[in-house]
């Protein structure tokens, strides 16, 4: 029989294990709009804060035009990602899951 070990020592093997187990390789966003302007793209993201929701707009080429792309995220797990994507949809506002590789 071993002997018991101390709650102090049984949560250190706990978090070590968890942090052992592989995390998803993807960190998610969820995209409220991509506009061909900087205004459009900041009126979306002040739209979004007024309903509590904080977002970030970032530029991209794309086809050989600037798209100011508007993102609620990062979220480390599908689920949270997938929630934040239900409760902006229920307010009526176009999303796209983004999967980013880590």
């Amino acid at each position: 029989m071993s002997p018991a070990l101390p709650i102090r020592q049984l949560t250190r093997l706990a978090t070590a294990r968890s942090a052992a187990t592989p995390a998803d390789p993807f960190i998610y966003f969820v995209q409220a709009g991509a506009f061909r302007t900087a205004e459009d793209a900041e009126a979306q993201r002040a739209k979004l804060s007024l309903m509590g929701i904080e977002s970030k707009v970032s530029e991209r080429e794309q086809s050989g035009r600037d798209v100011f792309r508007v993102r609620v995220g990062p979220f480390d797990r599908k689920d949270e990602a997938d929630r934040q994507k239900e409760k902006l949809e229920a307010s009526g506002v176009e999303t796209a899951l983004v999967r980013v590789q880590r």
